[in-house]
């Protein structure tokens, strides 16, 4: 009888454990592969912006900003499409916004705006602010600018002297 008994449980244990890992499922991987969409201008690939001198006592408090220094990114030979603009970096910790300082400064950062003042992430997908829109058809491309601006913004309520530089890498996405 315990051998009855024992060829059952292990009958009904091996049935249940191959229902537990039936399952399935499909994946689909969708997209396309395109000529370049767009080139960055040659004047604008390794772009230099000067900020200007400032005294710690610009910054007062936290929050506290310099004035902004505009600049440009233009795009040719654009298909039509909407296109923004990221840009990568090193963020001080808690302020992704921000591009980190090198050179002394502390407790500011660099804040990089589109063109309506809106602050845009930095190491973050953007979709809006600094969207683009290019008109053009297959044998006319099209063009279009980024119009920025970049200050210095303080996080903390004591900013240090020294230099304060940053450097960031940006890349223009096909939405």
């Amino acid at each position: 009888m315990k051998k009855i008994v024992l060829s059952v449980a292990a009958l009904t244990l091996s049935m249940s454990a191959y229902n537990a890992v039936a399952a399935n499922g499909n994946v689909a991987f969708t997209g396309e592969i395109v000529q370049s969409t767009c080139k960055v201008s040659d004047q604008d690939q390794n772009k230099q912006v000067y900020l200007g001198k400032y005294p710690t006592t610009a910054f007062p408090t936290s929050g506290s900003t310099s004035g902004a220094k505009a600049f440009d990114i233009n795009l040719e030979k654009c298909e039509a499409g909407d296109y923004t603009l990221r840009f990568d970096g090193n963020t001080p910790a808690g302020h992704p916004e921000l591009l980190s300082v090198t050179g002394g400064a502390g407790g500011v950062g660099i804040e990089v705006l589109d063109h309506n003042g809106a602050t845009l992430p930095i190491s973050q997908n953007v979709t809006s602010p600094a969207l683009v829109t290019v008109a053009a058809d297959g044998a006319n491309p099209g063009s279009a600018t980024f119009n920025l601006r970049a200050r210095y913004k303080s996080y903390q309520d004591v900013v240090t002297a020294g230099q304060a530089n940053a450097t960031a890498t940006f890349a223009i996405e096909y939405k």
